[in-house]
């Protein structure tokens, strides 16, 4: 075997060890993508719930206001009943205002996986172009 034999061969393995841990690379990039993406979609019907349970608190919210607008009128009469509406409305208030602020610091710290996750591709993206260019320079 000649001297360009054993090159070819130590090329031939090189590159084939070079691609087969490329994409190695690529289905766990994809992987965490794929999680990532199912977070994100999780995060998103998780809004979309929230948004509706907010609709509702408005509604609700209205149809008090036009119940005190009543109740001010014959308040003598339901004074009791009245204070125990309130007192359960703004308990309602206070866990779903618990609930937004849990809510708003997880959409934090997903906003802050994303940047990072961003931050990682683009580092991924020029890992992927300097392994082409190297597949390039090796099949030149």
């Amino acid at each position: 075997m000649d001297a360009q034999q054993v090159a070819e061969k130590v090329r031939d393995l090189v590159v084939g060890s070079i691609r087969d841990e490329f994409r190695e690379f690529k289905a766990e990039v994809r992987g965490q993508l794929e999680g990532f993406k199912i977070a994100i979609d999780t995060m998103n019907k998780r809004l979309d719930g929230l948004e509706r349970r907010m609709d509702s608190l408005e509604r609700r919210m209205d149809s008090l206001d036009e119940r005190i607008s009543e109740t001010n009128k014959r308040i003598d009469a339901v004074r009791e009943e009245l204070t125990a509406r309130i007192d359960e409305t703004n308990k309602r208030i206070d866990l779903l205002s618990t609930r937004l602020e849990e809510n708003t610091r997880e959409l934090g710290e997903l906003k802050a996986e994303i940047v990072a996750l961003r931050s990682r591709q683009e580092i991924i993206e020029d890992l992927v172009r300097r392994v082409r260019k190297l597949e390039e320079r090796v099949f030149a």
